[in-house]
């Protein structure tokens, strides 16, 4: 047998999981990681900052269902990672994280870049562990992407120490174990007793609804989903990576800008990898009914009734699921007809309807405001792009607009900053979704407070040649002003930047295409230059530092209660 060191081992693993690329910024603690990945058919994305290496890999994996892959070096690379790899955690995202640290005879002596990955990333990660023995490499990768992949997805990290990882063994040593099986071998069906009631519910509910979130997407149940909802006449809402899982131009979709008048009032809840999170209200009225049956279905029984008390539970996968549901539904000849008139859904043409009015009449308030109002640039902005673009929301106030106007038409098109909503996302995230999305349009609405932390990976980008659009709301400002912040006003200094920076005169001599908007008439013929330039591109907005979160002004708390 081959005597190896254990670069070679990992580099061999991560062919095994069929790895195309790796985000890093480079380290001695992890040169044999990095020294064997070209042998093996990986591309190293050499990142700017450690942060973005770990939203690289989250984006990579929020739009192609696969593991994003990251990997940093000791002490300050892997605690620089921990923001991007809590908000894959939180997010509940496939991210594989490789971290180099010091050997283990200098524990607790002062040991250079000395730190413990493994304890710090514990509170959000699905798998965390440091490897103890050169003979558990492998079988200890494995084990990291079986957590990582498995549902509920989430953060696996793997810290090498110097003295494993540079150690040359007998690859024979190795343990062997810890098989990765993929999505389609290790689904499991619900019960059928609880798919026959969920089914019956469903058919005699006046007002039912139907919640598919995250486990839609990353089960691939959008053909399901849809085939169940146009069978039973069941309007649908869909959240975080399964928005768009129906088309949100389907006459049976509902939109999140305004879901609650169904939210609140449905009879009948059937909600499919859906996560009553904070932003969500924890599944609380008014958001939501307290007087709904609820149907839980989720491929991890600890999520059922977590925070709704769901009178059925079903575990298993949610395609799997919803075909029994489909299949249960033909069997026992259930007719749903008469549900094609009803009421309910009546009343969602007539939401949908007023809602669009709404917001264009606001638009059309402001349409020629000059500095731009964010209505006028998600508008415009929502009017130019493909209909499979992927949207990247690195921006408080525009989070807000961009939610009202952009529909998306498959899962995975909108990647946002997830539970723990960081700033400074946009740019890591939008190198990792394009190159999981190859020649589809990626937009990141960023804000120059979140381009003030992350943008300088506009230079990785342009480095690699990734075609990636940050759209850039100026307002030189962290928010509002604060006349929508009354409990600050007159009580501190305003949290604002240098004034009108050009960021486009900053990333233009990096080989950016940089266009500067400030009339609002500008926006689109910028967008289109910039989408056809097919380059690394920024466009410099300035917008309305009055203007704040349409709907939580300048409640930068978001969702969550005081």
């Amino acid at each position: 047998m081959a005597t190896v060191d254990g670069g070679t081992l990992i580099g061999r693993i991560l062919k095994e999981q069929d790895v195309k690329y790796m985000f890093a910024v480079n380290g001695g603690h992890t040169f044999p990681i990095l020294a064997t990945l070209r042998d093996n058919g990986i591309k190293l994305i050499h990142m700017r900052h450690e942060q973005a290496t770990a939203y690289a890999a989250d984006g990579y994996a929020r739009v192609t269902g696969k593991p994003g892959i990251c990997c940093v070096t000791a002490g300050c690379g892997l605690t620089n990672a921990v923001t991007g790899l809590c908000g894959a955690g939180l997010t509940n995202s496939a991210v594989v994280c490789l971290a180099g640290q010091h050997p283990t005879t200098e524990d607790f002596i002062g040991s250079f870049q000395e730190a413990y990955g493994s304890d710090v990333v514990s509170s959000f990660s699905k798998f965390a562990k440091r490897v103890l023995d050169w003979s558990t490499i492998e079988i200890d990768l494995r084990q990291a992407f079986r957590e990582a992949t498995s549902a509920p997805q989430g953060v696996s990290l793997l810290e090498i120490p110097t003295n494993i990882l540079y150690h040359q063994d007998d690859e024979a040593k190795q343990r062997k174990g810890a098989k990765v099986y993929g999505p389609d071998e290790l689904r499991f069906q619900g019960d059928p007793r609880q798919i026959e009631r969920a089914v019956e519910l469903i058919f005699q509910a006046k007002k039912p609804l139907i919640a598919g979130g995250d486990g839609i997407f990353w089960s691939g149940a959008e053909a399901e989903l849809k085939e169940l909802a146009e069978l039973t006449s069941t309007p649908v809402y869909c959240r975080r990576a399964g928005q768009g899982a129906v088309d949100e131009d389907h006459a049976l979709a509902i939109r999140g800008a305004w879901k609650k008048p169904f939210t609140g009032e449905a009879d009948v809840v059937l909600a499919i990898g859906f996560k009553f999170w904070s932003g969500e209200k924890f599944g609380q009225p008014p958001t939501w009914s307290d007087k709904a049956t609820y149907i839980q279905v989720d491929a991890t029984a600890q999520r059922v009734g977590w925070h709704v008390p769901a009178e059925v539970g079903i575990v298993g996968d949610p395609k799997l699921v919803l075909r029994q549901m489909i299949d249960t539904i033909k069997t026992m000849q259930l007719d749903f007809s008469a549900k094609r008139e009803s009421p309910w859904l009546q009343n969602m043409v007539e939401v949908r309807e007023n809602y669009n009015k709404l917001i264009s009449d606001r638009e059309r308030q402001h349409h020629g405001a000059s500095p731009i109002h964010p209505d006028r640039l998600a508008k415009d902005l929502t009017s130019v792009i493909d209909k499979d673009a992927t949207l990247i929301v690195d921006s408080f106030t525009l989070s807000g607009y961009t939610s009202q106007w952009f529909t998306a038409h498959e899962p995975g098109q909108i990647v946002d900053a997830g539970p723990l909503a960081p700033v400074g996302h946009g740019v890591g995230m939008g190198i990792g979704v394009q190159l999981g999305r190859p020649g589809k349009q990626v937009i990141i609405v960023s804000g120059d407070g979140g381009l003030g932390i992350g943008g300088m990976d506009m230079e990785t980008a342009a480095k690699y040649n990734i075609p990636i659009i940050t759209l850039l709301w100026n307002n030189s400002s962290w928010g509002p002003t604060f006349e929508s912040m009354p409990l600050l006003k007159g009580r501190t200094d305003p949290f604002d930047m240098i004034k009108d920076i050009r960021y486009d005169k900053v990333f233009e001599p990096m080989g950016v295409y940089t266009e500067h908007v400030e009339q609002p008439d500008g926006i689109i013929p910028a967008l289109e230059r910039a989408l056809s330039s097919g380059k690394t591109s920024l466009i410099n907005v300035f917008g309305d530092k009055s203007v704040g979160h349409p709907s939580l002004g300048g409640n930068l708390l978001g969702s969550t209660q005081v």
